[in-house]
């Protein structure tokens, strides 16, 4: 690590992070729809032909094949080498977020503590993409970002510097937990669902990761973030719902059903974009909050 300097590290972590796009495409694409990860390997989605490795690179292969199949000669979307390629940035922003954005990349990355900062952030950064194209979509946050969380909680406590395995032991336990019983009684209250079991887990690997501590903070401002979107948006979806109700039953002249799912809006996407800005941030929103909102 100390003959490595930060430019290489960087160019690493962009393939890393690209690598990881490809797996978190395979994820949104076959998790929804009930299809395991490891099996089939990779086949054509249309004429289902196994897909040679050398095809399945990152970025690469989609340029290649000039973003058409080579078995059928479909197109296929450029949303994947756009999300490899956003995944690889975010790969790259981990490294150099915790290395406080210094400027001096021929330097080498010596500090521990830095690469356990790297790697939490990595996870956290790159885990937006599934939780919010996944949650947003089917109302699902996978398993291998959430439980996964808590194990790479677990793997990066031992690297010294960071959190230790007791703190993140007790950060995954305190924050899934907090937030499993947050839900079973706004639940009896509400009298209806009112927290998903993925939320709960998502917050665990969250705690695992970050500690039980910057956890609730974490979940304090996915609420706030929440709140200001879910609020306008819900009103607008609604209003267009009965609209569109409307005009069906002028129409048909039958009541449509309402839609249960109107206005609705996953919680875990906001989870997943306040974690990496606490993690980075945290410290400093609450110095801002105490100046300017408490007059400390």
């Amino acid at each position: 690590m100390e003959e490595i300097p930060l430019w290489y590290s960087l160019a690493v972590f962009f393939v890393l992070g690209a690598c990881v796009g490809s797996f978190y495409n395979v994820i949104v694409y076959r998790m929804p729809r009930g299809i395991s990860l490891i099996n089939p390997p990779s086949h054509c989605p249309l004429c289902k032909k196994h897909i040679p490795l050398y095809y399945n690179l990152p970025i690469i292969g989609w340029i290649i094949l000039r973003g058409k199949s080579a078995c059928c000669k479909q197109p296929i979307s450029i949303i994947y080498p756009i999300g490899e390629s956003l995944c690889g940035l975010l790969g790259v922003l981990a490294l150099y977020a915790a290395t406080g954005f210094t400027t001096n990349f021929t330097a080498p990355v010596q500090s521990l503590e830095v690469w356990a900062d790297a790697l939490a952030l990595f996870w956290l950064l790159l885990g937006i993409y599934p939780v919010s194209a996944v949650d947003f979509k089917y109302k699902l946050i996978p398993d291998s970002i959430s439980v996964g969380g808590i194990v790479a909680g677990l793997i990066i406590s031992f690297i010294p510097g960071g959190m230790t395995p007791v703190e993140s032991i007790v950060g995954a336990v305190a924050a899934g937990g907090g937030l499993y019983l947050l839900g079973w009684v706004a639940t009896k209250v509400l009298n209806k669902a009112a927290m998903g079991f993925g939320d709960v887990k998502l917050l665990a690997g969250f705690g695992a990761i970050m500690g039980v501590t910057r956890a609730v903070e974490v979940l304090v401002v996915a609420s706030i973030l929440g709140i200001l979107i879910m609020v306008p948006y819900a009103k607008i979806a609604e209003s267009r719902a009965a609209k569109k109700a409307s005009q069906n039953k002028k129409a048909s002249g039958d009541e449509e059903a309402e839609d249960e799912g109107a206005g609705q809006i996953p919680f875990g996407p906001f989870l997943a974009v306040a974690a990496p800005f606490m993690y980075l941030w945290g410290d400093a929103l609450k110095e801002l909050y105490f100046k300017f909102v408490l007059g400390e």
